[in-house]
């Protein structure tokens, strides 16, 4: 069968309105990326970035959180709130355009469900909540203040002037952003709306009421023929005043009276620890109670799939759906008739021509996003991606044939080798992979043994720089230890040393004792099990035997300490994590600790970090804490710490090749010990040679 047979309905033309049809039924999902200016003008990064998706065969892109209110500094939100944008947007619209890709512009404001207003003072929403009243706890949400209606108004005019301004920049539509527990969405929910007046929560029309009238006079300024799309829950988890299925059905009947020519369904939760908008995280490292429940639609079509379905069959005009799609469940929803076209988020991130290699067959070129929350980190910045290291630096990036071939020798075949190894040959260059192991990924499959796959999997990487590297026709020596010596008997114009970091062990008496284990020994006792099971399957066997005791302390509490703590515990271990900074969890993206810290209180697994390590025996560990020496009890302690630099080779070849870049977490831990770092460094080093 051929790819326009297999996906025959994922590629065929989706008609929206008279005047206006999507190439194709994958769309660009509305996501903030940060890469705007520091006023919220269009960039040049963010044009870039667009532009990349436009190419890449998305037949439509929503530009997401495009603020309409006043000033949003720092470039997390666009805006168009002013003339002054117009002409930005109609220069990135052209780059679109230019790819046969439509866009709409989802014009935005957080309403209640934010930490702050965009100026720094406390959020606004339908009602002022008192902090018992909040369905997250603070900081995640904090009270705010009710609006008048007068406000309510005044926020109307300044919506329908934006949209004025979107129709004049050349936005082929205006998509209004009524999900989640934004500004729209919280006049509909019962958690956020507790008015009296007519906009209040006594019937469905009052809840819906400032919608429906933004719609319609959008309808009036614009033209009965502009197209307005709609994202909206399909449902609400967590809160006794959620939005079910069947609220949501019927307001979905009422926008579509009122002129909306396509709803894309998402969804959103609270609790103590709330997904939000993300369906991915929330069964990390175990879903909560009240979500159990969900966990065949989690693992089957999606989180948001069965409220999506039924308002399709509520409805007459088109329905989308976001969440964890991949190219044959994208093709399977639409053959059933459960939506009519798919809403790509972090899919198209990690690989923006996911829809060309789609409709060329290239399915085994696709770059799978690993869901691992990398793009969710606020602290980092700018939004980045563990697997598309070119995100939001398609231009510094871009892979670019080189004007002079060389040989290159890449000493180490894991996920940064590999990746420099992969843009070196694609630019031109003769690349040659050594690796000690008998296999290339590095150690990505121990992490995968106990990370699981059930949130994110790390082996689609290694699986696609596999293939790559097979595909480019690079030359791998396996079961190869180089030495500098080897080398310079090569001759090689460029040397990339990707050998991976050293794992030292902390200088603690009784570290060398029997009830002690550490990443070098574990992975030394794990690796031919691993070749012979595949890491899931032995992930699956480690519930049956571990050869760990019941009661473990975990030395190191970053990333690797935590993780491992997450491994023992699921095992029915009872753990203790030993930090010696006063630091926990470096390395974890926020979306992930945060989850992971509330489990391990459910789970009571201690934390003490700032400790002194004194002394390893058979009963524990002897710290030292507030002046004050103790004894942790545990008859099994792991040592898992993070990664030291190991650039001897490196060093060793100074003065004797003409060019040598040390990569990854040969570097490490500050660099390269995370995969995102590992690759991106990868990347960047392959564009250089």
């Amino acid at each position: 069968m051929g790819t326009q047979d297999k996906f025959s309905k994922l590629l065929s033309p989706l008609q929206l309105t008279p005047q206006l049809t999507f190439k194709n039924r994958m769309i660009k999902a509305p996501q903030s990326t940060w890469y705007w200016n520091e006023d919220g003008s269009v960039s040049e990064r963010a044009m870039d970035f667009y532009e990349t998706i436009a190419a890449g065969g998305a037949g439509m892109v929503v530009i997401s959180a495009i603020n309409w209110t006043y000033p949003q500094p720092g470039g997390i939100y666009a805006c168009l709130y002013d003339d002054k944008y117009i002409p930005g947007w109609r220069k990135m619209i052209e780059r679109i355009h230019k790819h046969d890709c439509k866009v709409f512009a989802q014009l935005h404001h957080t309403g209640p469900s934010a930490p702050a207003n965009y100026d720094g003072t406390p959020p606004i929403g339908p009602s002022g909540l008192t902090e018992a009243e909040l369905p997250s706890p603070s900081p995640i949400v904090v009270p705010g203040r009710g609006m008048s209606k007068e406000e309510i108004q005044e926020n109307k005019e300044l919506y329908l002037k934006a949209a004025e301004r979107a129709k004049e920049a050349g936005f082929d539509g205006v998509e209004v952003h009524c999900a989640h527990a934004y500004y729209f969405e919280s006049f509909l929910s019962r958690v956020w709306n507790k008015r009296t007046d007519e906009y209040g929560p006594q019937s469905m029309e009052n809840r819906a009421r400032i919608v429906v009238e933004t719609i319609r006079e959008m309808k009036k300024r614009l033209g009965a023929d502009y197209p307005l799309g709609m994202r909206m829950n399909g449902r609400e988890w967590g809160h006794e005043n959620a939005l079910t299925i069947e609220e949501c059905v019927e307001f979905a009947k009422m926008f579509e009276a009122e002129g909306i020519n396509y709803l894309n369904i998402s969804g959103y939760g609270y609790g103590d620890n709330p997904f939000r908008y993300l369906p991915d995280y929330w069964p990390y490292p175990e879903p909560d109670e009240f979500m159990k429940e969900y966990m065949d639609d989690y693992k089957g079509q999606g989180l948001f799939v069965p409220s999506a379905a039924a308002i399709k069959q509520a409805v007459n005009i088109p329905v989308a759906v976001a969440g964890r799609m991949n190219e044959n469940l994208a093709e399977e929803l639409l053959q059933q008739g459960k939506v009519d076209f798919i809403a790509l988020g972090r899919t198209l991130w990690a690989d923006p021509e996911f829809p060309k290699k789609v409709a060329e067959g290239r399915i085994e070129d696709i770059v799978r996003c690993t869901r691992c929350g990398t793009c969710e980190d606020p602290i980092v910045g700018p939004r980045r991606c563990r697997v598309n290291p070119s995100l939001g630096r398609e231009r510094e990036l871009a892979i670019i044939p080189t004007e002079k071939k060389k040989k290159v020798l890449v000493i180490g075949g894991g996920p940064a080798g590999m990746e420099a190894a992969r843009v070196a040959a694609l630019r031109g260059h003769d690349v040659t992979i050594y690796e000690k192991e008998s296999k290339l990924g590095g150690k990505i499959p121990l992490a995968s043994m106990i990370k699981g796959n059930d949130i994110e999997d790390v082996m689609t990487i290694i699986e696609y720089l596999r293939t790559q590297v097979e595909k480019l026709n690079i030359k791998v020596l396996l079961g190869k230890e180089v030495t500098a010596q080897v080398i310079e008997k090569e001759n090689p114009d460029t040397v990339v040393v990707a050998v991976g970091g050293v794992y030292e062990l902390p200088d603690i008496p009784g570290i060398n004792r029997k009830n002690v284990s550490n990443v070098n020994s574990l992975y030394k006792m794990v690796r031919p099990f691993l070749k012979t099971f595949g890491a899931q399957k032995l992930s699956s066997l480690t519930h049956l035997f571990l050869p760990v005791g019941k009661k473990v302390i975990v030395i190191g509490g970053q990333i690797e300490g935590c993780q491992g703590a997450v491994f023992l515990a699921k095992r029915g271990r009872k753990v203790t994590i030993l930090e010696s900074s006063d630091k926990v969890g470096t390395g974890i993206p926020p979306k992930l600790f945060s989850r992971m810290s509330a489990w391990f209180k459910l789970k009571g697994i201690d934390i003490l970090a700032g400790v002194q390590y004194k002394e390893i025996t058979n009963k524990g560990v002897v710290i030292s804490r507030n002046g004050k020496k103790e004894l942790i009890e545990g008859n099994s302690v792991m040592v898992l710490p993070s990664q030291v630099p190991n650039n001897k080779l490196a060093e060793e070849l100074a003065g004797k090749v003409s060019e040598v870049h040390l990569v990854g977490s040969a570097q490490g831990s500050e660099v390269g010990s995370l995969i995102v770092n590992a690759l991106l460094d990868g990347r960047r080093t392959g564009c250089q040679i």
